[in-house]
């Protein structure tokens, strides 16, 4: 993963929301580390933040690779910044309940049962391999994080009858989103799935 001279060009970005089809497909792997992913990063940080979120994944800002950033703390100059490119998951140990929201589906909350501890292996935004043994919140985050990538959602982990009961708030949000597409306030989904085509074409 080394810097390229040519560049595909990456505008500023925005936090979407369920059903976008970036969120609904799985992401690809990052071949190349060039200026414009590490301002995209910067700017998910900036994101995640803004939106008083602790985790915040690639494709929930509708870019088709597989990495994302976390912040426990969920404020800048607080807690530590930790950059995943490229990521795998091992190791899962223990069992732990605990409420989950997410920023692609902002009011919805459900408690969702997951490994309390797992492995994480990824490279950072220099390059550099890294390998951490994860526990608690982050190894929560980074599991949440991490179902982004393929495509998940917490909600698809939901026992039946939690999943029945968020059924009508997903449908809330597919009622606005296709109302916004009619109203040319976004674009129509073969549009959305061409730009992210062209995005992995740049670094995949």
């Amino acid at each position: 993963m080394t810097d390229s001279a040519s560049d595909a060009t990456i505008g500023p970005l925005s936090l979407v929301e369920f059903p976008h089809p970036a969120l609904l497909r799985r992401t690809r792997p990052v071949t190349r580390l060039d200026a414009a992913l590490r301002d995209a990063v910067a700017q998910m940080f900036e994101i995640m933040y803004a939106s008083q979120g602790i985790g915040l994944a690639a494709n929930q800002v509708a870019l088709p690779y597989r990495l994302f950033v976390v912040n426990c703390a969920g404020r800048r100059g607080d807690g530590e910044e930790h950059v995943f490119i490229n990521p795998m998951l091992s190791r899962p140990r223990g069992t732990a309940v605990q409420e989950e929201g997410c920023l692609s589906l902002p009011g919805v909350r459900m408690d969702v049962r997951r490994p309390q501890k797992i492995t994480v292996e990824a490279f950072t935004l220099d390059g550099d391999p890294v390998r951490m043994d994860l526990d608690g919140l982050l190894s929560r985050v980074v599991q949440h994080e991490f179902d982004h990538l393929e495509g998940r959602l917490f909600t698809d982990r939901l026992p039946e009858a939690a999943a029945l009961e968020v059924r009508r708030d997903l449908d809330t949000f597919r009622e606005v989103f296709v109302g916004k597409q009619s109203r040319g306030e976004l674009p129509a989904d073969d549009a959305l799935m061409a730009e992210l085509r062209r995005l992995e074409a740049a670094r995949c």
